[in-house]
């Protein structure tokens, strides 16, 4: 599934089990460098900081990078859903 942005008059497709990789990768700080972590998603390094930057903005993922441990993290505690969740009757939404 893609999902799409506008970033500077520009469309770009994100997709979301991409964002989803990434997210378990970051969770477990197991990125690496940023070439690395490239690598480990299949894309190019530029794409990489499209979706880190597509998930810092548009997500609002609170993602840094630490030199020490050499992995990106969050930081602060939460989580990014993506996908369907269904709820039970009389539920409302969140």
């Amino acid at each position: 599934m893609k999902v799409f942005f506008t970033e500077k008059n520009e469309f770009r497709k994100m997709d979301i089990s991409k964002i989803d990789k990434m997210d378990m990768l970051i969770r477990n700080n197991s990125t690496g460098r940023p070439a690395e972590f490239a690598s480990k998603m299949g894309m190019s390094t530029r794409s990489l900081y499209n979706y880190i930057n597509f998930m810092r903005v548009q997500l609002g993922a609170p993602i840094d990078y630490s030199n020490d441990m050499q992995s990106y993290y969050y930081t602060e505690a939460g989580i990014i859903r993506l996908g369907w969740h269904p709820q039970k009757k009389n539920s409302t939404l969140v």
